[in-house]
């Protein structure tokens, strides 16, 4: 376990996170596949999904296993980090992956401005002083989720990357979540119309409604895969408590040079 995260809760949080993020931004996959991909390496039950699709799903867990390692050592909101969270999450799909945009995106169905490419590099570096400046300086957690939904929002707007900048910016959230050690933020394919809605309008404090209405669900999950997990624990160093006080022995499968984990 990762502080209040259990593995279990982990790889649940992975499975759909990944699922909703990636269908936000229209892939197909059921989550039943997601969960196939991400626990068993396996591919879709159903023919006719894009290779792209599967790494889509797939590097999600790399994703997740970089910024766990990443707030593990309490580190602050970089545009390295942000490089290498999109490079990871757009591993084998993009040309580009982990480079800022070079030539002028947009963003479907809106009429904002988004930012030059030759202003990005200035633009990521004050979002990242902003954020940490915002994170140090709150107070409370609501605080620190407003800077997050903030921040989203104008992450968005900034559109870094030739590609894949809702799901990084969404696994940006979850980042600062981490640090947090707070429940994560899943927004789900069924949100989407209500959530782009939030991005357009600059609505920050309808975003923050939303992940608070979700966090608050979340946290219960989480708590009880935790509170699982620390049972399970307990079990297991009680049973090598008997082994070593001989009252059990190991399965006759283990011969004496056998290394068992007792961790």
């Amino acid at each position: 376990m990762y502080g209040k995260y259990s593995r279990g809760y982990i790889e649940d949080a992975l499975i759909r996170f990944a699922y909703h993020s990636t269908g936000i931004e229209g892939n197909t996959l059921s989550l039943d596949d997601t969960r196939m991909i991400l626990q068993y390496g396996g591919l879709p039950s159903e023919q006719g999904h894009s290779l792209r699709e599967v790494y889509e799903v797939e590097n999600h867990r790399q994703a997740f296993d970089y910024i766990f390692q990443e707030a593990k050592d309490k580190q602050p909101f970089s545009p390295l980090l942000i490089r290498n969270i999109h490079r990871l999450l757009t591993d084998h799909i993009l040309v580009d992956s982990g480079q800022y945009k070079t030539v002028p995106n947009y963003i479907l169905g809106t009429d904002f401005q988004i930012t030059e490419p030759f202003e990005v590099p200035v633009k990521m570096q004050e979002w990242c002083d902003n954020l940490n400046q915002a994170f140090q300086q709150a107070n409370t957690f609501d605080e620190k989720l407003t800077a997050l939904m903030d921040s989203h929002i104008a992450f968005e707007r900034i559109h870094p990357f030739s590609d894949g900048n809702g799901r990084t910016g969404r696994m940006l959230i979850n980042y600062g979540l981490v640090l947090e050690q707070a429940p994560l933020l899943v927004i789900e394919r069924n949100d989407r119309n209500q959530y782009i809605q939030f991005e357009n309008n600059r609505d920050v404090q309808g975003l923050v409604g939303y992940a608070k209405e979700k966090l608050s669900s979340e946290q219960e999950r989480m708590e009880n895969f935790y509170k699982t997990s620390e049972k399970q624990e307990q079990f297991e160093k009680e049973q090598w408590k008997k082994i070593d006080n001989g009252e059990l022995k190991t399965p006759k499968s283990f011969s004496k040079n056998n290394n068992l984990n007792k961790e």
